[in-house]
């Protein structure tokens, strides 16, 4: 949700090159990835940050996110997962003016629910195998990066939920003087749904995966105290049927949609720690069929506006906070027009050098899966990096997500909690302890059923 960027605000003088390239690169994926609403691979490699391998549920976004976040990080702040561990570091791989980081994680998971069902519980163990990685330049001005990873897990007795996840990301990233910044970047890949990002029901969710691809362009203009940026993205949306225990099918073309949004952000440094912004963007979603005869196609065009507060504080906190208003206009007069206040929070407290408390909150309206009406989503998210050593370091997180469906009574609430141990023993070599627990209240049985999933994984990681 928060973005951060290659370059950031400067009031006055600048921050230290070393401090500020080791924390770009540690964000980057998750930055500029994430700016794209796309899961993400979490690539340690090279940046100086243990490794982030996960093989339980973690994902926290919605299917469809806002493009553009302020930049909070100015290199006042390191956090626990960003800090460098030199004696940790995986080297990498030498390949003329590019650096290779290849990552392969094995594990399992026990997991006690995993139709995702309200009653007759089947329980499973899943083997599950991730490898990727990371191509980047290391030139000293320009950015080259290709990244690709693959998720493929397969259960022991219920083979009708084994699947593939892959995904491939190229970007660049070109500077045209000091001043202007312009970054292209694309991704194709197939992906599952999971609790937090759509409000199918839990069966339907553990079974339902779509092929994204898209794009983005964005400019980046900084110039002494203010920042102008402006990006167009596009991406497709193209859901599978969903085929059931029972052998019944589901199809879900009616879901599949293109979307293309313009959007915009403006900057201006209070001081060096503090900036203000103003955010908007204009979108439009055209969806391929309609539901059936009774609903048409839910496309429409939309706008948003946000404005907001960024800052850096040494030693003390880093964050942006933003509201603003969302307006959506559906092209078929069957569906009402819906606005409704938004909101994007993420804030990082650094209470002492070996934790970091980082809480993320957003509110937008999204498109139902189960029927005409769309929904508000506000969703926020906790959690706790402590070091223990410099190899050794335990995650504790709190996921809340409320669904709440406009002009009617109906709403969903889901819950994911997690704790992680990771545990790096070499460059080479680190190892993942991870339990979870997930839950879904559903007000009414119109949006689905209640239940209970609780969740542990062991895995280790590989990397050059």
């Amino acid at each position: 949700m928060v973005e951060p960027s290659s370059r950031t605000l400067r009031a006055s003088g600048e921050v230290p090159r070393v401090r500020r390239r080791r924390v770009r690169s540690a964000w980057l994926a998750v930055g500029v990835t994430g700016c794209l609403g796309l899961p993400v691979a979490a690539w340690g490699q090279g940046t100086g940050v243990l490794n982030t391998s996960s093989v339980t549920p973690d994902t926290f976004s919605t299917l469809v996110t806002p493009v553009l976040s302020p930049d909070y990080t100015r290199g006042h702040n390191v956090g626990v997962m960003e800090e460098g561990h030199p004696d940790y570091t995986a080297p990498g791989v030498p390949i003329g003016s590019f650096s290779l980081f290849p990552q392969l994680t094995v594990g399992a998971v026990a997991d006690s629910n995993v139709f995702a069902a309200d009653r007759d519980t089947k329980a499973d163990v899943i083997g599950v195998v991730k490898p990727g990685f990371n191509l980047q330049s290391v030139w000293s001005r320009h950015l080259l990066q290709f990244q690709a990873y693959g998720d493929f897990r397969r259960y022991a007795s219920q083979s009708l939920l084994n699947r593939g996840i892959w995904s491939a990301n190229p970007l660049t990233e070109l500077n045209f003087g000091k001043r202007f910044v312009l970054h292209i970047e694309g991704q194709a890949g197939r992906f599952y749904e999971n609790p937090y990002s759509s409000d199918l029901g839990p069966q339907a969710q553990v079974l339902s995966n779509y092929l994204r691809t898209g794009g983005i362009i964005k400019g980046v203009y900084t110039g002494g105290r203010v920042r102008f940026t402006a990006a167009y993205d596009h991406s497709a949306y193209t859901f599978n049927t969903l085929r059931f225990e029972d052998g019944t099918t589901t199809d879900q073309a009616y879901r599949n949609r293109e979307i293309d949004r313009f959007s915009g952000q403006a900057e201006l440094a209070i001081s060096p720690s503090l900036a203000v912004y103003v955010g908007t963007a204009a979108d439009q979603t055209r969806y391929q069929v309609a539901r059936d005869a009774a609903d048409p196609r839910l496309s429409s065009t939309g706008q948003y506006v946000i404005a907001g507060v960024s800052f850096d504080l040494a030693g003390v906190m880093r964050g942006s906070i933003g509201a603003g208003y969302t307006h959506r206009s559906y092209i078929e007069t069957a569906y009402r027009d819906v606005g409704a206040m938004s909101g994007q929070m993420r804030l990082d407290f650094f209470p002492y050098r070996t934790t970091t408390i980082s809480v993320v909150g957003q509110r937008i309206i999204q498109d139902s899966g189960l029927s005409s009406t769309p929904y508000n989503d506000t969703r926020v998210s906790a959690q706790v990096d402590q070091s223990l050593r410099e190899n050794l370091i335990v995650s504790l997180s709190a996921a809340l997500a409320s669904q709440s469906y406009i002009g009617t009574a109906g709403s969903r609430a889901n819950r994911q909690y997690q704790t992680t141990v990771r545990y790096q023993a070499s460059r080479w070599l680190g190892f993942q302890v991870e339990a979870a627990y997930r839950s879904a209240r559903p007000s009414t049985a119109a949006l689905g059923t209640s239940y209970n999933e609780v969740a542990m994984g062991l895995s280790a990681t590989v990397r050059r």
